[in-house]
């Protein structure tokens, strides 16, 4: 499992390249809203705050960590979100998909269904994983429908597992795609993106 952390990912809507920090001032424009924030532990009001979460996210491609990608729209060419291949277990040849915050302009459209298809390919086919993972929050009901949607199988809940910025307490879901889940989940994936939205 050899990781490259500056690489490009080309869909038909949306390519992803390389997360860096000249893109902070878009990428906040584009996920500013407080409703991108609402389920997840962070805490984002400022271009500070986002600017954290970028470094930490540099940090981490730096050492090879994560890969951490811009999304951005094909057509328009804006920023439209983030995504990211973490927890990357090189040994046992496993990562977890996540840390995907979407401008709500482009919820319920496929955006986030190409985002998971051309993350899911590349981890399958070029980086040989025997699993992927995802970890939602409890209360993230939208986002457990876009998991399972896609063919994820739901392991289990960590009750009380993480404290937000303003100290409630959520549990977090976890699902996973194993490799001999692929190709059925590619052929869905596949129908899925065919779909006028």
């Amino acid at each position: 499992m050899k990781i490259e952390t500056d690489i490009s990912l080309e869909g038909t809507s949306i390519t992803l390249i390389p997360l860096e920090m000249k893109y902070k001032e878009l990428l906040f424009e584009a996920i500013k809203s407080p409703d991108v924030w609402q389920y997840t532990w962070r805490k984002v009001h400022t271009m500070e705050d986002l600017e954290h979460i970028l470094m930490i996210a540099v940090n981490n491609k730096k050492e090879g960590k994560q890969i951490p990608f811009i999304i951005k729209d094909k057509q328009t060419d804006q920023v439209i979100g983030t995504t990211r291949i973490g927890d990357i277990d090189q040994v046992n040849r496993n990562v977890e998909i996540g840390w995907t915050w979407l401008s709500p302009k482009v919820w319920k459209t496929k955006v986030n269904t190409e985002c998971k298809y051309l993350l899911l390919k590349y981890c399958f086919e070029e980086l040989k994983v025997l699993r992927v993972q995802f970890s939602v929050s409890g209360q993230n009901f939208r986002s457990q429908k876009a998991v399972e949607r896609i063919g994820a199988l739901k392991e289990g809940t960590f009750r009380k597992h993480r404290i937000k910025a303003d100290g409630t307490i959520h549990d977090n879901v976890f699902y996973s795609i194993i490799d001999s889940e692929w190709e059925s989940v590619e052929e869905r994936l596949i129908q899925l993106l065919e779909k006028k939205y």
